[in-house]
């Protein structure tokens, strides 16, 4: 099966991104300008790293919603092999 980005809405404020969860610990999220405009944690934001005007990738309101959508199978986990713990020695 090849990874896809697939449509997920915020059930905060109604955003709708495109999501691809890579794995567990990883996801992508591809912001449009409406969902940009209805996120007010990423409206809202002076920028990332310094930078104004860089969006904010996520927030927890949507972090909530792909973690729940992921965990349910909405939204398909294409390595779903959890990470180890590095060993210490």
């Amino acid at each position: 099966m090849q990874n896809r980005m697939e449509p997920l809405r915020c059930g905060e404020c109604a955003a709708q991104v495109l999501v691809q969860k890579n794995s567990w610990e990883h996801t992508s999220i591809q912001w449009n300008t409406d969902a940009h405009r209805r996120c007010p944690v990423v409206r809202d934001d002076d920028g990332r790293d310094g930078r104004p005007g860089a969006p904010r990738m996520s927030c927890t309101h949507l972090d909530a919603a792909i973690a729940k959508a992921a965990a349910s199978g909405v939204i398909e986990v294409f390595d779903d092999t959890p990470i180890r713990a590095p060993i210490v020695q």
